[in-house]
C-alpha cells in the first residue's frame, strides 16, 4: 500500500540527531585538545553564538582567544553552494559579534571560527578552463580560507541573490578555517567512538569510560538547553557556561574511584582488620566506602564533608605513621576524640578511608 510521502515526517529526528552530533563533536574535540589545554583557564558553551565555542582565558581571567565551531553532519559531500554559502556568512556574522561583545579581552586577543564537519568539503571554481580546487578530508582535515585562492573565495564571497558579504565580513572572513572530523555518522557509533577516545586520553587513571563520557555529556546538554538570558547571546552569560574547574572536578571524580576501587583491592584486607570489620559487614563497608567518593562532592551530604574537611585539615597526621592502615585508624580515633557525627560506626569507618584515599592522592 503506498501511502502519501511527506518530507518533513522525520524532521523532527534529524533535528534531534544533529543536535546529538554537535554534543558529540565538542566531547571529541574536547579530547584532541586535553592534553594542551588540561593546565589552562577555559570554558565551553554549546548553542549560544555558535555551536560550539572554546573559550581561552589568561592569568587576570581576560579572554585570551576563542574557537568556534559551527559543526554540521552530513551524508553527502560538501561544494560551494547555498548551503555552504549560508554557513559560510553566519560565521563571518559570529566572528564580528565576538569583536563586539562586551566581555573583557586582553590586548593579544584571537579568534578562530571553524566550519568542522565529518564530510569532504571540496571548494572548486573553474576560470577559462582552468580549475581552482581545495578538497578538505580525512588526508587533509585543516584548511584556512586565508590560503585558500582567490577565484574560490570570490565564488564564495559573491554569495546568493539573498547572502550578500559586507567588506566587513570578507575581513573577518580571515579567521575562518575549514575542517574535516573523523567522526562516525551514527550517534550510536559516535558515543563508540568517543568512549574508546576517552579510554585512549585518559589510559588506566579512569575506571569506567563510559560512565565518564556519559556524565559530561549530561553536563553539556545541561549548558545547552538553558535559554539565551534576555534573548542575547554573551558570552559572559555564565548559565551557558562549562568552566574548566567544572571540567576538572568531574575528571577528578572519575579518577579517584578508579583509586578507590586499586585502594581496595590492594589494601581490604588491611582496613577490615585494622577497623575488626567482620565478613559480615565487609560488603556494606565496601559499598559506602565507594559511595563516598560521590557525596564528597554533594553539598547535602553535610556529614560525609565534615568528615572529608577533618582528615584535610589534620594532615599533620600522615607525618606520624607508616602504614596506610595504621593512619586511617589514626584520622578515626581522632575525629571520635574531636567531633561527632549522626552515621553509624561502620559508616563513619568507611568514610574516614575514603578521605583518606582521596586526600593522599589529590592534597598531598
Amino acid at each position: 500500500m503506498n501511502g502519501n510521502i511527506d518530507s518533513a515526517v522525520n524532521s523532527g529526528v534529524q533535528a534531534n540527531v544533529g543536535m546529538e552530533f554537535q554534543k558529540h563533536c565538542t566531547l571529541y574535540l574536547f579530547l584532541e585538545k586535553y592534553e594542551n589545554i588540561k593546565n589552562e583557564k577555559y570554558f565551553i558553551i554549546l548553542e549560544h553564538l555558535e555551536d560550539i565555542v572554546f573559550g581561552y582565558l589568561d592569568e587576570n581571567e581576560l579572554l585570551e582567544k576563542i574557537e568556534t565551531f559551527q559543526a554540521k553532519k552530513s551524508t553527502n559531500k560538501w561544494t560551494i553552494g547555498k548551503k555552504l554559502i549560508e554557513i559560510v556568512k553566519k560565521i563571518a556574522d559570529v566572528s564580528q559579534s565576538i569583536l563586539d561583545d562586551e566581555i573583557n579581552k586582553n590586548d593579544n586577543f584571537s579568534q578562530q571560527n571553524y566550519f568542522t564537519t565529518n564530510n569532504t568539503i571540496e571548494l572548486k571554481k573553474t576560470v577559462k578552463g582552468e580549475i581552482f580546487q581545495e578538497v578538505i578530508n580525512e588526508t587533509k582535515n585543516i584548511v584556512k580560507y586565508s590560503d585558500l585562492d582567490t577565484n574560490i573565495k570570490d565564488k564564495i564571497t559573491t554569495g546568493t541573490s539573498s547572502i550578500k558579504f559586507s567588506e566587513i565580513n570578507k575581513i573577518n572572513l580571515d579567521n575562518l578555517v575549514f575542517n574535516f572530523i573523523d567522526i562516525n555518522r551514527t550517534p550510536k557509533a559516535q558515543l563508540e567512538q568517543l568512549y574508546g577516545k576517552f579510554k585512549t586520553v585518559f589510559g588506566s587513571s579512569v575506571e569506567d569510560p563510559k560512565a565518564s563520557i556519559d556524565t559530561l555529556l549530561y553536563y553539556f546538554k545541561e549548558i545547552e538547553s538553558k535559554y539565551n538570558q534576555g534573548n542575547i547571546a554573551k558570552l559572559t552569560d555564565e548559565t551557558k557556561r562549562i568552566e574548566s574547574d567544572d571540567i576538572n572536578k568531574i575528571l577528578n571524580v572519575f579518577t579517584t574511584k578508579k583509586l578507590a576501587y586499586t585502594f581496595w583491592r590492594e589494601k581490604e584486607k588491611e582496613i577490615c582488620t585494622v577497623f575488626n570489620i567482620s565478613l559480615f559487614d565487609k560488603p556494606t563497608f565496601k559499598l559506602h566506602y565507594l559511595n563516598s567518593f560521590d557525596e564528597f562532592k554533594d553539598l547535602k551530604e553535610s556529614e560525609h564533608k565534615k568528615i572529608y574537611d577533618f582528615v584535610l585539615n589534620n594532615k599533620n597526621i600522615f607525618q606520624n605513621h607508616v602504614t596506610e592502615s595504621d593512619c586511617i585508624l589514626a584520622f578515626y580515633n581522632e575525629f571520635n576524640k574531636k567531633k561527632t557525627t549522626t552515621l553509624r560506626e561502620l559508616q563513619l569507618k568507611a568514610v574516614i578511608s575514603s578521605a583518606f584515599v582521596e586526600i593522599i592522592n589529590t592534597e598531598l
